[in-house]
């Protein structure tokens, strides 16, 4: 199964945005996409039309250390979710104790990610977490938006000494970056969509300009292309999951992402 984890070292990047937005572009090209939710604020299911009191997820199934595919959402065609759900403090170390051991998602969770038809899209908390050092092992590419501003700049070693985990990103195609909020009218910002070309070269995968569509659509719970079609937030999203799926090996054509990888693309 193909493993997008989109993470970052800072919060209110829009790394659930474009989770989001991603997994709708994805099953909307046709493919069989589920996202999860690693994040314990559980807020990736209002972007998918989940209600506030729908409070399930897979932090239910620790206790008895159940398949978590169970607790998944059908939201639309093509597409599921997984929720982190409702937790207590207590809840959250014995996930983390889970996910200390070697090769969890392999040898537990086998029926989220042996199923080569099905492409995962996860999102996580800012920073370090557990979760997103479990998932190192079985992610193919992951995904860090920063944005277009100041304060990113200083994250940018971090992201190439490889910091927040550590140690690689994951064993497939490693990281590559998305410069969130770019505004071309502002200098600082066209001066930081530079220093990161240069800085990340061909891992710098893409910019999301700064489009109010965004928040309004997040509000109504929809894609925002299915929210504004004219959107350009929106269609830079959508160059951005075609070159994903490029990097994934997949079968890309003019109005689909077909879900068959390249046999030669290692993992």
């Amino acid at each position: 199964m193909p493993v997008i984890s989109v993470c970052s070292p800072k919060g209110g990047v829009g790394k659930t945005t474009l989770t989001s937005n991603l997994a709708y572009t994805f099953a909307r090209a046709g493919t069989k996409v589920i996202t999860i939710d690693f994040d314990p604020q559980n807020a990736l299911r209002l972007y998918f039309g989940i209600p506030l009191s729908e409070e399930g997820g897979f932090i239910e199934k620790i206790e008895s250390n159940g398949d978590w595919t169970t607790a998944a959402l059908n939201v639309g065609k093509n597409l599921y979710m997984l929720p982190f759900g409702h937790s207590t403090q207590e809840d959250r170390l014995k996930l983390d104790s889970l996910l200390m051991q070697p090769n969890y998602f392999k040898d537990y969770q086998a029926a989220l990610f042996c199923n080569p038809d099905v492409l995962v899209i996860a999102d996580f908390p800012p920073g370090f977490s557990q979760a997103l050092k479990a998932m190192a092992d079985v992610t193919d590419v992951s995904v860090i938006p920063l944005l277009a501003d100041a304060a990113s700049i200083a994250l940018f070693s971090q992201i190439e000494n490889e910091e927040l985990l550590e140690g690689p990103f994951n064993n497939g195609s490693g990281y590559f970056v998305v410069l969130n909020e770019v505004d071309n009218r502002i200098k600082i910002n066209r001066e930081i969509q530079e220093f990161a070309a240069s800085n990340f070269g061909d891992r710098l995968l893409g910019m999301i300009h700064t489009d109010t569509s965004v928040i309004e659509a997040a509000a109504q719970q929809q894609a925002i292309s299915d929210f504004n079609r004219n959107s350009s937030a929106g269609f830079d999203i959508e160059i951005i999951a075609r070159k994903l799926a490029t990097i994934l090996g997949f079968d890309v054509k003019q109005d689909t992402i077909v879900m068959q990888r390249n046999p030669n693309q290692k993992r």
